[in-house]
């Protein structure tokens, strides 16, 4: 489960809103929710489409030739669990159909990793066998194989093998070292992925100022609350 927060300075304000108000208990859960959807997630999605953090900053773009937005679904995975018992509200993430390979990934642990960052340390012997076990060589790599100069021998003589010989006989995974050797490239037994952060899930202080002033006056307080008038207060 990933859980989003306001920052303590938004979570000081808000409880001094509370406090003035003296809101009724479901008054107070009503409000938190509307927080939640109309704040806290609207700005998520607002933040995604902006390709940016909570602040402003641009995220990092991608170190790949892939174009497009980044975490365009992410936003819509975003849910809230009410809790009355703890007069608070839960933003998480659930869906996706992320996977691994074979193995389901959870939505949140999608999310914090692109909210946070991540370094993972990958294995070539890990990765190959759970994710090119039984695959064969691909079309683009016999004619990098072919192309290298890569042959096999047939009796007392040596010839370049077809495509249909490497697509059909050769393993994926063999077919990626031979060319690295053919290549004269030193083969990787490891290497480390980093994901820098793309931080989606906040607001900035103007925002929550602005979304807090407008869900007072949605429930039918603070009709005369003003953004202005709650900044800076804690």
């Amino acid at each position: 489960m990933f859980n989003g927060e306001l920052s303590k300075k938004q979570l000081a304000e808000l409880r001094g809103a509370l406090a003035d108000l003296e809101l009724p208990k479901a008054k107070r859960q009503r409000l938190l929710w509307r927080l939640a959807k109309y704040g806290l997630i609207a700005a998520a999605k607002r933040n995604a489409r902006n390709q940016q953090s909570p602040d402003g900053a641009p995220w990092p773009g991608r170190k790949t030739k892939r174009r497009g937005k980044m975490l365009r679904n992410l936003p819509k995975l975003l849910h809230i669990r009410e809790m009355p018992e703890i007069d608070a509200v839960r933003v998480y993430l659930q869906g996706g159909g992320y996977r691994n390979g074979e193995a389901p990934v959870p939505a949140g642990v999608v999310g914090y990793a692109q909210q946070n960052g991540m370094n993972v340390r990958v294995s070539r012997s890990s990765k190959a066998s759970k994710q090119d076990a039984g695959k064969l060589a691909t079309i683009a790599q016999a004619k990098k194989l072919r192309a290298l100069g890569y042959q096999v021998k047939r009796g007392k003589k040596t010839k370049k093998p077809t495509y249909r010989e490497i697509t059909e006989t050769m393993p994926y995974a063999q077919a990626g070292l031979l060319i690295r050797k053919l290549s004269g490239k030193a083969v990787k037994t490891s290497w480390t992925v980093d994901l820098p952060a793309r931080a989606f899930l906040g607001m900035s202080d103007e925002d929550f100022n602005k979304a807090l002033a407008r869900q007072l006056q949605a429930i039918g307080f603070g009709w005369d609350v003003k953004a202005q008038d709650i900044r800076g207060k804690t």
